[in-house]
């Protein structure tokens, strides 16, 4: 009788897997995958940093003017509204002292020299303007555009040199008033000949241009301020007629 070979069965499991006595590395939730490595990055390199960088100056350099514009528009409209409130205040002075104007200050050779033209003491001293015990801010309406000095006044008329009183104060208008454009003017020391009563400005955005710094200034509407980035002062003045108007 011929021997047959005996063969070892082994058990089955549901689905048809079988195990052998090394374990289960038959089943599919046994059997290991080998996967590739990988590594997440745990912060930027450096060409990604300069990139950044680049981006932000770049935007910096787009956004800055704009930012820089909008506020000096800002400057500006305050400006025109403080000169309007002291044209009132210089209104009111007049109708309160028989239509005599506050005299106009000039310093020389002394520590008030760079606050020639400030704004009148006589203005503070009787409530019509803030007052300020600070020499030449006596009037204390500072100009944005030149911190530490108030804004300019002038008129034809009375003039105080160093605090005493001296010759007439002579303003500079335009031949072909009421345009006020060119150089070609006269001198006017006479208030009744004049055809400007009073003139308040600010020195500008930039104070120390050529503009503003002008001999023309301010009465020539060539040294005016009109748009931003530009030079030059902003005006408020008043008439003969007692008109009042204002620079762009």
């Amino acid at each position: 009788m011929r021997r047959g070979r005996r063969e070892t069965l082994r058990p089955k499991r549901a689905g048809g897997e079988t195990t052998d006595q090394g374990g289960c590395r038959h089943l599919p939730s046994c059997r290991q995958e080998t996967r590739p490595f990988s590594r997440d990055p745990q912060g930027f390199t450096l060409i990604e940093l300069l990139v950044v960088m680049a981006i932000i100056v770049l935007l910096a350099s787009l956004l800055l003017p704009a930012l820089s514009r909008a506020k000096e528009k800002a400057k500006v409209a305050k400006v025109h509204v403080e000169l309007y409130g002291i044209g009132l205040a210089l209104q009111m002075y007049a109708d309160d002292y028989e239509g005599q104007l506050p005299p106009v200050r000039v310093n020389c050779n002394s520590d008030l020299s760079e606050h020639w033209c400030q704004l009148p003491i006589e203005l503070a001293a009787e409530r019509y303007l803030p007052h300020s015990d600070q020499g030449g801010r006596e009037a204390n309406m500072e100009d944005p555009f030149d911190p530490g000095h108030t804004y300019k006044y002038a008129a034809p008329g009375p003039q105080l040199l160093n605090g005493e009183p001296s010759s007439n104060y002579a303003l500079w208008v335009p031949t072909n008033f009421p345009s006020l454009s060119g150089s070609s003017g006269k001198y006017y020391t006479d208030p009744k000949a004049s055809p400007i009563r009073w003139i308040l400005w600010s020195l500008g955005p930039k104070p120390k241009s050529k503009k503003s710094q002008s001999t023309y200034a301010p009465m020539s509407s060539d040294t005016w301020y009109r748009r931003g980035g530009d030079s030059g002062v902003i005006v408020r003045y008043a008439t003969r007629d007692g008109m009042q108007f204002k620079s762009p």
